[in-house]
């Protein structure tokens, strides 16, 4: 059973590099290649493989930050809360990064994929796979603030 917890965050931008970071989310390129064990892999390029645990929601991963800057100007809510960040980490062995990453996703959309732009990140640089999330605090639907209270994260934990 997944541990999760969210917070607020007021540099958005810090959190975004952090959960995105290549070095925490992608697989050991050596050992990559050493399950392959196929001669050509060492040419080859394993930004796909790394990519493949950053997902955004409403949002592109490379450019996250800026556009949900824009959503917070075109809505005049550029102070106070910027965003959340969530985490949802599993036990060692529970899941594979691909099926965490799945989850992660699952959850994302369907806790803020109506109305928020999400970052997922899987991070596989511990023990113990665990997913983050960076939410924008203001709807790109309707410029509404996102509120962290006991029923979402109730259900953030169903």
């Amino acid at each position: 059973m997944a541990v999760c917890q969210i917070w607020k965050v007021s540099n958005l931008k810090r959190v975004i590099n952090y959960t995105t970071n290549a070095e925490k989310t992608s697989k050991d390129e050596a050992g990559y290649k050493e399950v392959h064990n196929v001669k050509d892999y060492n040419d080859l390029d394993f930004y796909t493989e790394e990519q493949c645990f950053v997902s955004g929601i409403n949002c592109s991963p490379k450019t996250a930050y800026d556009e949900m800057m824009i959503t917070k100007s075109q809505f005049n809510k550029k102070d106070g809360i910027q965003g959340f960040h969530a985490f949802q980490s599993f036990k060692e062995g529970e899941v594979t990064p691909e099926i965490a990453h799945e989850i992660g996703v699952k959850l994302a959309n369907e806790m803020w994929g109506d109305r928020f732009e999400v970052v997922v990140s899987t991070h596989l640089n511990t023990d113990h796979i665990h997913n983050h999330f960076v939410i924008n605090s203001v709807s790109y639907r309707d410029g509404k603030k996102y509120y962290d209270n006991r029923i979402n994260y109730a259900n953030m934990r169903k």
